[in-house]
């Protein structure tokens, strides 16, 4: 997410606490010292683009930023024309040009407010989503017996797996880019679920909201297991 990307007030960390209780009750599974070697996956930018938390905070942002943005949008257009004007007026220079500054200021101090506003709190969601994706991996990873969680981040459409983009990324800068893996090995869908099922403790859902997405990943030519897909050459 870009968004998150973006993109990212914590939350209680402790509503996830419950959730590894939940998780052995259900698969009646509990890790044993030296029992593994199992390594799973989760694509980091599908879980923030499902976990609610993440959605519904994104969603915060964009009214924050929306005004904000409106109004240095505004600024920079009057800006533009005083320009244009100034051109054909140089008679008139001296007033153009105090003009000028004031607004080159006053979009200056815009920028300044618009940082202020965010920053902050984008680090600090940033920090916490990546601590309770982090506390979510190793409460599944105790359950079902996980002996280590590699996180990846990769397109989560069809069109953006396969854009030309998206490719020079992978060609560039790959570490942990999986380009095959067996049906079960991804749990991101696992992860995503465990994260929503713990924020819907803690927070109502919006009026109308879509309910979060369950299913794995998926793009052109690819098998799908439990919380991935695999593509196929």
């Amino acid at each position: 997410m870009k968004w998150i990307a973006f993109s990212l007030v914590a939350l209680v960390l402790g509503g996830l606490g419950w959730m590894g209780g939940d998780i052995v009750a259900q698969t009646g599974a509990v890790r044993a010292a030296g029992s593994g070697g199992r390594v799973a996956l989760i694509n980091l930018s599908h879980v923030l683009k499902n976990y609610q938390k993440a959605v519904a905070f994104n969603n915060e942002m964009k009214e924050v930023i929306n005004p904000l943005a409106q109004r240095q949008k505004g600024k920079a257009a009057q800006y533009e024309a005083l320009m244009k004007e100034a051109q054909a007026k140089p008679d008139q220079r001296e007033a153009y040009e105090r003009q000028l500054r004031q607004l080159k200021r006053e979009l200056e101090d815009g920028a300044n407010e618009a940082q202020g506003s965010i920053s902050k709190r984008q680090d600090d969601m940033l920090v916490n989503l990546y601590k309770e994706v982090q506390d979510a991996c190793h409460r599944i990873s105790m359950a079902q017996g996980y002996d280590m969680v590699l996180h990846y981040n990769d397109a989560t459409t069809s069109q953006e797996y396969w854009s030309p983009m998206n490719i020079a990324r992978k060609l560039q800068a790959g570490a942990c880019m999986p380009l095959f893996y067996a049906p079960g090995v991804d749990i991101s869908a696992e992860v995503v679920s465990a994260l929503n099922q713990a924020y819907s403790r803690t927070a109502a859902p919006a009026p109308g909201a879509a309910a979060p997405a369950a299913a794995g990943i998926g793009a052109p030519g690819t098998t799908t297991g439990a919380g991935g897909a695999t593509p196929r050459p």
